[in-house]
């Protein structure tokens, strides 16, 4: 059972003493609304919240899967860390963590490297993500294969090209969603170097040599973090002043092209300033300023919970991770005060050494549609606590981003069948651009009276209309590794009729998914089941 309508939510992060939102609630069904301020008093709940996040999105290829699973290589290496004894927490990590991995594992392919849904041949740069969260986990578990990550740390090696970077095999990454080369190789070098791999020195003069010459952030702090992993602090110190002179004014670095993952706008932004943040923790003489707004602009980048998409969501994770074990938060009790358009409304006292989330809830009774605004406001600290203001309803239908690069339609070809039989649902995914686009996303709606049919969904797959698939809910997600320039892609599914009864589907979307935040929203059509 789902609210019906389709959802929309506005979210909001800060750590500011006292900070005002002004949002509006567009059309919202009656009763859906929801509203809360939720308050972080540890990384522990800072990475509790990150997880739920990601878990909300689809979860069928390597990448995805790692990025739910590497949250809780964080947080049980956090309590360690901290000698946090929560036995709940411990059991969910460690249970999420071995389903993880075997689900990792599984995608480990016949040349014995990674690729997103286990293909022939390896992909390069996940196979060298893969490598680093393999490394992290086996600190915090004895059920990493150390013979697995050994053949995984060969191959990489084995696709050295001997001029300072890596071959690309041209299958493993299509010629449209590949990163730039040199992006590829600092990314490669950069895990390699996490994972404390030493044969790459011809690499890391390259990744030196090519920060310094494009001036890229992105370049510069994947640079400096190999470099300061190699213990070479005179080449870090040098990229990490190029890295400096470019922080903007509200902590950020942005990349000049794109991220590893083809990421651009604010996911580029956030895994630039995550990656920044990481490397200044490891430099051997900190910048504290330059740190603490870094930090505070990742922090005020967090949406329900989450910052984005997956890479940066990780990436943001592990640099606030980081960050907890330099600066420790003041251990202090105060009180958290919320306001609706100038009206106190909800307060809650916390004390010192609280570990889990505040959370100030049922805040919709005094909302409605309209403009509106929220204050947060804490009272008798000196330092407040991270928190974001999450405001959800349900809508007749969400707003489309004009950003988003792709176009996406659905019909179905009737609107009134009988139980058992089938209707045909087109959908139509266009690329709107004159370039190739990375991996791409459809979620299409199914009425919830009909079934996709397993044996259709699997031809699809086989006769390659589709990279992958999975079903979730009352939808089907499908996965498309690139689109070609204007590439134009028919998707037809036959829904059985299964109950009598008049549905409507969920609104279907469209998006590249390491750019989430820009969607394609498409509302469907109504349809009557008879007897």
């Amino acid at each position: 059972i789902s609210a019906k309508g389709f959802p929309y939510e506005i979210s909001a992060s800060g750590q500011e003493q006292e900070q005002t939102f002004s949002f509006e609630i567009v059309n919202p069904v009656q009763g859906t609304i929801r509203a809360s301020v939720k308050a972080y008093p540890s990384s522990l709940s800072d990475m509790l919240s990150g997880i739920e996040s990601i878990l909300r999105e689809p979860y069928g290829c390597f990448e995805q899967t790692s990025s739910s699973t590497y949250p809780n290589i964080m947080v049980l290496d956090y309590l360690r860390e901290n000698e946090f004894d929560n036995p709940k927490v411990y059991a969910r990590a460690n249970d999420l963590l071995e389903k993880g991995y075997k689900r990792l594992t599984s995608y480990e392919t016949a040349d014995k490297g990674y690729e997103w849904f286990g293909a022939n041949p390896p992909h390069e740069a996940l196979s060298a993500y893969g490598l680093m969260e393999f490394k992290d986990m086996q600190k915090v578990s004895s059920i990493v294969d150390d013979k697995m990550v050994q053949r995984t740390a060969d191959w990489l090696l084995s696709r050295k090209d001997g001029e300072g970077g890596f071959l690309k095999n041209p299958r493993a990454l299509d010629s449209f969603g590949s990163a730039d080369k040199d992006i590829t190789d600092a990314y490669i070098v950069y895990s390699l170097s996490e994972a404390g791999i030493q044969a790459i020195d011809k690499e890391v003069d390259a990744a030196f040599a090519n920060a310094s010459k494009t001036q890229d952030p992105y370049l510069l702090a994947l640079a400096a973090n190999t470099l300061y992993n190699r213990k070479d602090s005179k080449r870090g110190d040098k990229i990490m002043a190029d890295l400096l002179k470019v922080q903007a004014k509200d902590g950020s670095w942005t990349g000049k092209r794109h991220s590893i993952t083809r990421s651009t706008g604010k996911g580029l932004q956030i895994e630039t300033t995550s990656l920044a943040v990481l490397a200044m923790l490891k430099a051997n003489t900190k910048t504290p300023k330059e740190i603490d707004n870094a930090v505070k602009f990742v922090i005020a980048s967090r949406s329900g919970g989450g910052f984005g998409n997956t890479q940066s969501t990780i990436l943001a994770l592990k640099s606030l991770t980081q960050f907890a074990q330099y600066a420790k938060r003041t251990d202090e009790a105060g009180t958290i005060e919320v306001y609706i358009d100038n009206k106190k409304v909800s307060t809650m006292q916390y004390e010192a050494g609280r570990q889990d989330e505040i959370a100030l809830e049922g805040l919709e009774a005094h909302l409605s549609k309209g403009k509106h605004k929220i204050k947060v406001k804490y009272v008798g600290v000196k330092n407040p606590l991270p928190y974001t203001m999450n405001v959800n309803w349900s809508t007749n239908m969400p707003n489309s981003n004009e950003e988003c690069q792709l176009d996406l339609s659905t019909k179905l070809t009737s609107k009134s069948i009988k139980m058992g039989e089938t209707v045909r649902l087109e959908t139509i995914l266009k690329n709107k651009t004159a370039e190739g686009l990375p991996m791409s996303m459809v979620i299409v709606g199914i009425p919830a009276g009909l079934s996709a049919q397993p044996w259709q969904l699997k031809e699809l797959q086989e006769k390659h209309k589709i990279d992958f698939y999975e079903v979730t809910d009352n939808s089907v997600v499908f996965y498309f590794r690139q689109m070609k320039p204007s590439e134009i892609r028919n998707i037809n599914l036959d829904l059985k009729a299964e109950v009598v009864g008049e549905y409507e589907a969920p609104a279907s979307s469209a998006y590249l998914y390491y750019t989430n935040e820009f969607k394609h929203w498409v509302k469907a059509e109504r349809i009557t089941v008879k007897k």
